[in-house]
């Protein structure tokens, strides 16, 4: 992919007087310019793309800061939010009110590369942080930033800002039918959010797509 900024658009010539919301909208209707073709639809006003069909509702938002800083600082935070329109129907022909949502995609994973007590931070744009790490886990704790500093950011930097999408978000439209993906994801959740697996819609979701796998990932959640 080599990515051209929209013509018209405010990327292709802006200063630091330029509203940093301009920034951030402009960058938006890129990542949209970019889906669209793919069968997402986006809503401009509230910045998201949703992709929906008979089985999913994918919607990524994206949202920014009041500590965006003009001529500095224009932050792009992307949120992804993963519904099995499968599951919810499932769930409400059994008498079960349920938005059918996942867990996943989710950004904090525990990784035995790292050493206990640590966390390691990887960032889009800019070089990988490793601090202390406030969870008391197993093992190491590995974070995919999903924050970026959009001021001043070139097409190649756009790229990989799609790039990040493309492989820590969209791909769970096919992990999401994949059995050892989801073991891989609940064997790296974080204590913190294993109950709420276990009680909520992600067990749900095994138990409707995998049963015979039921005990396999409660063991693993225990």
């Amino acid at each position: 992919m080599k990515w051209e900024w929209k013509e018209g658009s405010v990327l292709n010539n802006y200063n630091e007087n330029t509203p940093c919301k301009e920034i951030f909208r402009a960058i938006c209707d890129e990542i949209a310019e970019y889906y669209i073709p793919k069968g997402w639809k986006y809503a401009r006003s509230r910045p998201k793309i949703t992709l929906k069909n008979t089985k999913i509702k994918f919607e990524i938002a994206f949202w920014s800061s009041g500590s965006n800083t003009p001529g500095e600082w224009v932050n792009l935070e992307i949120i992804p939010s993963f519904a099995s329109i499968e599951l919810k129907n499932h769930l409400k022909e059994r008498g079960i009110d349920s938005y059918g949502y996942m867990r996943f995609p989710e950004f904090y994973q525990l990784s035995e590369n790292i050493k206990k007590g640590e966390e390691h931070v990887i960032r889009i744009l800019d070089k990988p942080i490793r601090r202390e790490s406030r969870y008391d886990e197993k093992s190491g704790v590995l974070i995919h930033s999903n924050n970026v500093n959009v001021y001043g950011i070139t097409t190649d930097d756009f790229e990989q800002i799609i790039e990040f999408i493309e492989i820590n978000i969209v791909a769970w439209i096919k992990w999401a039918d994949d059995y050892e993906k989801v073991k891989t994801f609940a064997q790296n959740s974080l204590s913190a959010y294993r109950e709420r697996m276990v009680v909520g819609d992600f067990m749900h979701f095994v138990r409707f797509k995998f049963p015979e796998k039921e005990n396999e990932i409660l063991r693993i959640l225990e």
